[in-house]
């Protein structure tokens, strides 16, 4: 008799996502590129103002620039942003296919742990680490807790550096919004900026390599759900598509 596994239809519980993975490391390495672009217009508002002084036409130039550089960079963000989000969701549905193991959190927090300040700090980590834990075929498909699954150096690394880089950033955009003016309050702007960049492209980097990671581990495992590995457990139900 055919084994359980070969009944499966596998096509309705696991998808690959290796073009959503593409698309999203191709806006990563935009954003990279805003970022140092952003750092630039920062540097050159410095320059302008050590230069030029009072010279109202330069300073509005300047300003222009920045302004321009700021809202195309916001818009980069945002797109790697909503695709990023939207791999991740579904790299976590084939995680799940995988591994009966419990998640640290539910599927909304894919999206939620981005979202809700402090907490956006250290919950995305946990959500990848949960991924690459049911992903990695060494992995047991019945273990009971994923967090119980030691973590990986690429994405301690690659969280390490997003955060430095938001942190950095954000410093910088409020020196903006508050209208620095002074030589020495730009010439701070340029140096943080000129970091968040530096960290930025440090996390893109990382975040590319993670991505095909990622895709790879779930490219390697056996693309059988964990309800049908080794002896059938009644009481559990596939999760709810």
């Amino acid at each position: 008799m055919p084994s359980r596994a070969s009944q499966v239809p596998l096509d309705r519980w696991f998808s690959s996502e290796r073009a959503m993975g593409v698309a999203a490391s191709i806006l990563i390495g935009l954003v990279t590129v805003t970022a140092w672009a952003t750092a630039w217009s920062d540097w050159y508002s410095y320059r302008t103002l050590k230069v030029y002084g009072a010279d109202a036409a330069k300073l509005d130039e300047a300003d222009l620039i920045s302004g321009s550089l700021g809202i195309i960079s916001a818009l980069a963000l945002l797109g790697a942003a909503a695709v990023f989000i939207i791999w991740l969701w579904r790299v976590r549905w084939n995680a799940e296919m995988f591994h009966r193991g419990e998640h640290r959190f539910t599927r909304g927090w894919v999206l939620g742990c981005w979202l809700v300040p402090v907490v956006n700090l250290w919950y995305p980590k946990q959500v990848v680490d949960d991924i690459v834990a049911a992903s990695d075929p060494r992995t047991d498909a019945l273990t009971p807790h994923l967090k119980d699954v030691p973590g990986t150096q690429l994405v301690w690394a690659w969280w390490l550096t997003w955060v430095i880089g938001l942190v950095t950033g954000n410093i910088v955009q409020r020196g903006v919004l508050v209208g620095a003016s002074q030589v020495g309050d730009l010439r701070t702007n340029v140096i943080l900026s000129s970091v968040s960049a530096l960290f930025t492209t440090g996390a893109a980097v990382l975040a590319v390599i993670l991505i095909q990671r990622i895709d790879e581990l779930q490219t390697q495992r056996e693309w059988v759900p964990w309800w049908a590995v080794g002896t059938p457990h009644s009481g559990f139900q596939p999760p709810a598509r």
